[in-house]
């Protein structure tokens, strides 16, 4: 980018470092593109042009991602791909990450599936644990690259060790169903458990049918109730198709259970809503996660 572009757009687009650095003990967060609130944490008008001057990656990728949001009443998915070009050129992962959900979803770009298989490959080869993620998703799917369910099992498992929760869920939805992998519901249960106490509300709701099914564990109806309604507060708006879900299966479960077992269900959501809290700070950034 030329000086003078850089010059223009500090005028409405500033990040700041320091809020990607976490108080000692908390877990270290990366910015992705996705739910992000403009303005939340990561702003700092004294900070943009110096960064990006220098060439730092972090600065880039971040004024991609309020390009892509909006900032100011300004937003451009182009100008927000040219960023994070600049940045994956130069070997930052995050940015990679953000470049394959661009070209997945057609924004900025001519949407291509091939294209975003491999900016993920890519991240994910980097060590971004949602590229990783990313990449288990076209190897289940066939998108982008040939359909291999047990190479999507080894992206699912290395994005789950990497710290991505919702690799979790994948991973037990693979055990369930014998997809590149024998059968079992011990697996998926472990897994999905995992998952849920991760913070993910696939796993939570797949925690959910479990119990209310009995399938591998006694069924536990006052549980699955807690899991349906704790998932219900951790899905994310565009999440719409999953949480019509899980309100009309808790309704329909609800039903079911005598006042007294419902209250303990609520108690009991009350509970694992606490457990199962995001250990990122919200308050500094939204958790991003790159999903097709």
């Amino acid at each position: 980018m030329k000086f003078l572009h850089i010059i223009f757009l500090c005028s409405f687009l500033c990040v700041s470092l320091a809020s990607a650095q976490v108080e000692k003990g908390e877990r270290k967060q990366e910015e992705t593109f996705t739910d992000l609130e403009s303005g939340k944490g990561m702003l700092d008008p004294e900070n943009l042009s110096s960064l990006v001057q220098r060439g730092d990656v972090r600065a880039m990728n971040n004024v991609g991602l309020l390009w892509a949001k909006g900032f100011d009443g300004k937003q451009s998915f182009e100008e927000a791909v040219k960023w994070w070009n600049a940045a994956a050129l130069r070997g930052y992962a995050v940015a990679m990450n953000n470049l394959g959900m661009a070209y997945a979803n057609g924004h900025g770009v001519e949407k291509d599936i091939k294209q975003a298989f491999d900016w993920w490959l890519q991240s994910a080869m980097a060590g971004n644990a949602w590229a990783m993620n990313s990449v288990g998703d076209c190897y289940e799917t066939g998108e982008g690259v040939v359909k291999d369910y047990v190479l999507a099992m080894s992206w699912y498992q290395t994005a789950a060790d990497a710290g991505d929760p919702l690799a979790h869920f994948n991973v037990g939805a693979l055990y369930q169903s014998g997809r590149g992998v024998t059968t079992s519901s011990v697996e998926a249960f472990s897994w999905f458990e995992r998952g849920a106490f991760l913070g993910d509300p696939f796993s939570m709701q797949a925690l959910a049918r479990i119990y209310r099914d009995g399938d591998g564990q006694p069924s536990d109806l006052v549980e699955a109730l807690a899991w349906y309604e704790v998932s219900l507060k951790r899905f994310k708006v565009h999440d719409e198709g999953d949480i019509r879900i899980s309100k009309a299966e808790s309704t329909e479960l609800s039903a079911q259970l005598s006042q007294d077992d419902r209250k303990r269900a609520a108690e009991r959501a009350d509970f694992l809503t606490n457990l199962t809290k995001p250990a990122q700070d919200q308050q500094a950034l939204e958790e991003g996660e790159s999903r097709i």
